[in-house]
């Protein structure tokens, strides 16, 4: 797949639930400092063109400006399917329920790109059947339709009497984590202990944006080598908007990712190099929380979309405006480093004083350090 949004899926997001078992609306469950409906229709829209919401008391979810359509059969998840496949209007939809604190928008991709010639894509762990994390067309109507007759709502069953993909963890291998790509929540407790691992400590981390052409890779360069004497394990992500390649043709390393591992891992004594193909661009939260628990700092370049804290890299001749204050004020701004003065609200280093760029990042983020 390519990073084109799906037209001919429709994200379909359960919110007909009646959370008894939790005592209050879990849609509505704040996790990160948003919703866990929220957090499905985010990844929903880095994968489909179109996203709605299916419960019979959708209007509760009216300011999350997504299209709320009700149940025509309300009270099951079955029901919600019915309902999405019924009014979607597309060949296939992605069913999710609205209190997965974890959604990730690769695995999403990977199962949709799984799609032509079955009527069901659905993950299977050692538990069974994700059926609430999963891919389904509108040839399942009629099996649905049956058992919202019988009286049957269990999603699963009518399996056998379609065309169904089953999609096991070693397929997944490198993309979902069992207990967490499909947890859900159902009790208080559970979501206290997602909210515990939601809160545990990440390694800090600061962008440095700029516009292109200002230097910003050399003044990381010297930031880096200035913060690692002074004995700080430190960091770096680099974000690149094209295609690259870490090794080279003919090399063994690349043509085992050339044949088409999806991983590819070198080692050797000194370091080891991971090539890992997506479909979908994870987010820099989860590349911080996956590959860097053993650093002090990581110092990111780019990222500009980020809620991370912000550096801003400006020369004068580069150009007279900024990225993070005039052409729009980013809030995670927490400084300028400009080889000219600026009236700013934040404070203002000195470009060619890596040193003192250097000073502000351990004093921001570094001087509590453990």
């Amino acid at each position: 797949m390519d990073n084109a949004l799906l037209s001919d899926v429709t994200g379909v997001i359960l919110v007909g639930g009646r959370s008894r078992r939790m005592g209050r609306d879990k849609a509505l469950l704040s996790l990160g400092g948003a919703p866990l409906v929220a957090r499905v229709i985010e990844a929903f829209r880095r994968v489909f063109a179109r996203t709605v919401l299916v419960g019979d008391r959708g209007e509760r979810f009216r300011e999350f400006g997504v299209e709320v359509i009700s149940d025509i059969h309300p009270g099951s998840a079955l029901g919600g399917l019915h309902t999405g496949l019924a009014r979607a209007g597309t060949p296939y939809v992605f069913v999710a329920a609205c209190d997965v604190p974890w959604p990730d928008s690769r695995v999403i991709a990977h199962l949709c790109s799984l799609r032509s010639g079955y009527d069901v894509v659905v993950p299977r762990t050692d538990g069974g059947f994700e059926p609430l994390f999963a891919v389904y067309g509108t040839g399942c109507l009629p099996a649905v339709e049956r058992m919202l007759r019988q009286g049957n709502c269990r999603i699963y069953d009518f399996y056998p009497e379609v065309r169904t993909r089953q999609v096991t963890m070693a397929e997944l291998a490198g993309l979902a984590a069992p207990e967490r790509t499909f947890v859900n929540v159902n009790t208080p407790s559970e979501f206290e202990h997602i909210r515990q691992r939601e809160e545990a400590p990440m390694a800090k981390a600061i962008s440095f944006v700029a516009k292109s052409g200002t230097g910003k890779t050399t003044l990381l360069e010297k930031v880096i080598a200035e913060l690692k004497s002074r004995g700080y394990r430190v960091g770096a992500i680099k974000h690149d908007a094209h295609r690259f390649d870490i090794d080279h043709p003919g090399k063994d390393s690349y043509r085992l990712t050339a044949a088409g591992a999806d991983t590819m891992l070198i080692s050797s004594p000194e370091k080891l190099a991971v090539v890992k193909k997506h479909e979908v661009s994870p987010p820099i939260e989860e590349l911080i929380a996956t590959y860097f628990g053993d650093v002090d700092i990581i110092i990111t370049e780019g990222f500009k979309k980020s809620g991370l804290p912000k550096i801003e890299v400006h020369r004068r001749e580069r150009s007279t405006t900024l990225l993070c204050r005039g052409e729009q004020h980013d809030p995670t701004l927490l400084a300028v480093a400009s080889d000219e003065p600026l009236e700013l609200d934040v404070p203002v280093l000195d470009l060619n004083d890596p040193k003192q760029v250097a000073d502000f990042v351990e004093e921001r983020f570094l001087t509590q350090r453990s």
